[in-house]
């Protein structure tokens, strides 16, 4: 009889992993970039900031373009990308929308083979990005155009799927050089590549990554979202004041164990990321810009209808922001 009762008890007992994981929403996020960005989101899995948001969250690398198409097709819901796959999927109907901009300045410089001295020596020697139509094709091709050049008419352009593999590019002399960003940026000049210029320097304003999703999406799962870019925002302010858990995170999550990058990642990608991480209306007016001269179907696009502002408009006048960084 005793044997049954407790045999009773213990079936009615909730299960330890049902009641830890009770009311988190489960998502899969892409994120497109082996970058600063990404080292953001890895931190928000690892410190538990989604969790603490009841989200169970997934991450997964989709390259380039292909985070959109995932997003679309429902794979991946939340994406961290560029707004350039904003504007050209809402050219044809879509409703996605960025909510966060992570990086708002471009982290870039223009990386080339050590025989380049000049960037007039670029003339008719491939160059490489990521993927057409990513922030590396559009950014490399504003700087030639700063320098004077065509592109692809006066220096061809390569993909080759990633920013690491732009730099395994220049080893095998596939390409002369890229646009590359930390942590792979670092890698590069310790090699002894040459940095031809630092792009921020040419092109000021660009908004580079940032929360990525559909108006339907964020309609149906208001809390879901609200609690992503309250841990992305966490994250961010995290990377600035955490770099134990930044180097945890790029040697075991990035894979990158050497410290002198690392360090250098550390130190400088901070600089690119807002503390009130709207997303950066003077940088997508660049890129849209850009796009209107090659994709007609962009043009009758407004600006502010590709992002949306209205949760981190609501944590900013609750204080959020001013909780984390303590600005006064």
């Amino acid at each position: 009889m005793l044997i049954g009762i407790l045999l009773f008890l213990i079936l009615l007992a909730p299960c330890p992993s049902e009641a830890a994981t009770k009311g988190a929403t489960q998502l899969r996020v892409a994120y497109s970039s082996i970058s600063g960005a990404a080292v953001v989101t890895w931190l928000a899995v690892d410190k538990g900031l989604f969790a603490k948001n009841d989200l169970d969250v997934e991450l997964i690398y989709v390259a380039g373009s292909q985070a959109m198409q995932s997003l679309l097709g429902g794979t991946t819901p939340i994406g961290i990308q560029g707004i350039e796959p904003v504007f050209r999927v809402n050219a044809h109907g879509s409703d996605t929308v960025m909510i966060l901009g992570m990086v708002t300045k471009p982290p870039f410089s223009i990386i080339v083979r050590p025989e380049i001295n000049d960037y007039r020596q670029l003339k008719g020697k491939p160059m490489g990005i990521t993927r057409y139509g990513s922030s590396t094709d559009m950014l490399l091709r504003l700087s030639l155009e700063k320098w004077g050049f065509k592109p692809e008419v006066d220096v061809p352009i390569l993909q080759m799927g990633g920013v690491p593999p732009i730099l395994a590019g220049m080893e095998s002399r596939k390409i002369f050089g890229g646009p590359l960003s930390l942590p792979t940026l670092a890698r590069a000049k310790q090699q002894g590549y040459r940095e031809l210029a630092d792009v921020g320097d040419l092109v000021p304003d660009y908004q580079v990554a940032g929360v990525v999703t559909r108006r339907a999406f964020i309609r149906q799962n208001p809390e879901a979202v609200r609690g992503f870019v309250k841990a992305i925002a966490e994250a961010m302010a995290l990377f600035r004041n955490d770099p134990e858990s930044v180097r945890k995170v790029m040697k075991e999550r990035l894979e990158i164990d050497d410290t002198l990058v690392i360090e250098e990642t550390q130190k400088d990608y901070p600089r690119y990321m807002p503390k009130v991480p709207y997303p950066s209306r003077a940088g997508i007016a660049v890129i849209k810009a850009f796009l209107d001269k090659n994709e007609p179907a962009v043009r009758p696009l407004s600006i502010d209808d590709q992002i949306d502002n209205q949760i981190v408009r609501e944590l900013e006048q609750n204080g959020f922001f001013s909780s984390l960084y303590r600005i006064k």
